[in-house]
């Protein structure tokens, strides 16, 4: 028999812990940005740990991660698109 389950009743993990993975994003966005030799290598970076971090808003502060399948994956796909667009238009450029 496994250990006791750390995620909720809902089955998201503790609030803590998802902030403390979305302020640590953020913290290496930063480092990774101001670290970077070339502008597009930052940015794109920084677009997708932006979609990261959208991801994880997504799934544990709006709870559409255990529930609304149909909801989950429009807004998956809104993301990709989203990001897709992102990085086309920058590397075009």
């Amino acid at each position: 028999m496994s250990g006791p389950d750390k995620r909720g009743a809902s089955g998201l993990l503790p609030v803590w812990i998802v902030w403390a993975v979305l302020a640590g994003a953020s913290i290496a966005g930063f480092a990774l940005a101001e670290g970077a030799a070339t502008a597009p290598v930052a940015a794109s970076a920084a677009v997708l740990l932006a979609a990261v971090k959208i991801h994880l808003i997504f799934g544990q502060y709006m709870e559409v991660r255990w529930h609304h399948q149909p909801l989950r994956t429009l807004l998956s796909l809104w993301l990709a698109v989203v990001t897709l667009i992102l990085m086309a238009g920058y590397w075009s450029a």
